[in-house]
């Protein structure tokens, strides 16, 4: 919508799990570099935490990638809202075991166990990146741990990435202590906001300054430097600007667009007129 005013290749701060758009910050390259240290040196496992919206789905996707060039396996699986079965017959289907959606849990048990036998025989490895634990049903915690316990534990062939939002809640602490490493991500600092900001605008073709300090300083306030929160609250606020017809955003235009975000009534709602309009 606004990509031709602003003189964009294309929108810079959408929510796609796009890899060309990774912004590699000390916090996202300290963690990509200690999860390859799991998949490469034969680790049983990691908990990966970090608040909701900081990048740990991206940053799996971009392991998955870089993990295609080793000779190992690798698959992400995404657990919202999963249960054990569902959960298992995931695992098997990524791994090609041919599981029906009539096989048993005990059956794909046996045959999960029959796959990793054979890797332990052929010295193979598989890497299972599992997204969002903590929103899945309580028993796949159960069957992560069981999974852990699997096979030869001083070189397992198995690895296993889990993320959750924090690692105080029980069901990280659970996996946690069976677990190599723990690895975290945190929001950004305003140095760092401005960075990724500046990255995501670069990747979409923009050589001009759009955004003012005072408008940096504003989105750091308003997202407390979360990733999906930037993203979110630049995008509404250069929609504004398109629409006011502005030749920079500053930082009434980021509280605007954070009212927006919130819901807030106020008096002139200038965002909402011209999505309406469009």
């Amino acid at each position: 919508m606004y990509c031709d005013f602003w003189n964009f290749t294309q929108a810079p701060f959408h929510q796609r799990l796009d890899l060309e758009y990774f912004f590699e910050s000390e916090l996202h390259e300290e963690a990509l570099a200690r999860l390859l240290f799991v998949a490469e040196e034969q680790k049983k496992g990691a908990v990966f935490t970090g608040p909701s919206g900081t990048g740990k789905t991206l940053t799996l996707k971009v392991l998955q990638y870089l993990l295609k060039r080793s000779p190992h396996r690798c698959e992400y699986i995404d657990l919202l809202g999963l249960t054990e079965e569902e959960f298992l017959w995931q695992v098997c289907a990524q791994l090609r075991l041919g599981p029906t959606h009539t096989t048993a849990l005990p059956q794909l048990w046996r045959s999960l166990a029959d796959y990793l036998t054979g890797l332990q025989l052929t010295q193979s490895r598989v890497i299972l990146l599992l997204d969002h634990v903590g929103k899945s049903h309580a028993e796949c915690i159960k069957t992560i741990e069981r999974l852990l316990h699997s096979g030869n534990q001083e070189y397992p062939s198995l690895s296993i990435v889990t993320t959750f939002d924090n690692l105080s809640s029980g069901s990280a602490a659970n996996v946690s202590h069976l677990s190599d490493l723990a690895i975290e991500l945190a929001q950004f600092d305003l140095e760092t906001t401005q960075n990724y900001i500046l990255h995501r605008m670069s990747q979409s073709g923009c050589i001009k300054s759009v955004f003012t300090n005072d408008a940096i300083e504003e989105i750091q306030k308003a997202t407390e430097g979360t990733p999906k929160k930037i993203n979110q609250i630049c995008d509404l606020a250069l929609l504004a600007g398109y629409e006011q017809n502005l030749e920079q955003i500053d930082s009434n235009v980021i509280t605007s667009a954070g009212f927006e975000i919130k819901g807030a009534p106020i008096s002139i709602n200038r965002i909402s007129e011209v999505i309406q309009g469009v």
